[in-house]
């Protein structure tokens, strides 16, 4: 599970599961973060993003687009 800071209470008490959350990011720099490969290859990934995005910018279309790059990046 990869996503904002809010993620940080999820799977504290699951052993298999790994959460990485990282305080104020917004799509475009998680992008980075999965390009780079600091998460590793996990079979599945669960993507939440876009609260922080939404802060700075009301184009929700672009915020849906940034988004749809990540699950793209994460499914390759």
């Amino acid at each position: 599970m990869v996503g904002e800071l809010m993620l940080h209470k999820f799977g504290a008490e699951l052993t298999d599961m790994m959460v990485e959350c990282f305080q104020g990011i917004k799509t475009e720099q998680l992008h980075r973060v999965m390009e780079k490969g600091y998460l590793g290859s996990p079979e599945t990934v669960i993507i939440h993003m876009g609260t922080n995005d939404l802060r700075t910018t009301r184009n929700l279309d672009f915020v849906l687009g940034e988004v749809c790059a990540l699950v793209a990046m994460a499914k390759r």
